[in-house]
């Protein structure tokens, strides 16, 4: 019984720490921001497709195909006026070498409540 207790305790600090971990989580730069990674969605209907883009806004040789998946990863930036969301693709359709970049928010079709 004593050794249940001490494997439910370690288990409750462990998952606790994790928690602090996980909304601690923070970027260096202080317009950037991270959230939790539960958020999915795709390109805009009528976009083509996007360009993955760097986080400093350059394109990239990359991008992720209309109707394609991507999974958000919790990290939002701005460019010059202009949010940028990193995703990564979670499934084929796409172009080039990356699957994980960022993408203009304002051509994704992600839900309303991701916070950016």
């Amino acid at each position: 019984m004593l050794v249940d207790n001490r494997i439910a305790t370690a288990f409750a600090a462990t998952t606790a720490a994790a928690a602090l971990v996980t909304l601690g989580t923070a970027t260096s730069a202080a317009a950037d921001t991270t959230y939790p990674a539960e958020y999915f969605g795709t390109p805009k209907a009528g976009t083509g497709g996007l360009i993955l883009r760097a986080e400093d806004g350059a394109p990239t040789n990359s991008g992720i195909s209309e109707g394609t998946h991507f999974e958000f990863l919790g990290q939002c930036v701005r460019v010059n006026g202009v949010d940028l969301i990193e995703v990564h693709q979670s499934e084929p359709g796409g172009w080039g070498p990356s699957y994980t970049g960022y993408i203009r928010r304002q051509f994704a079709d992600i839900p309303p409540n991701l916070p950016c």
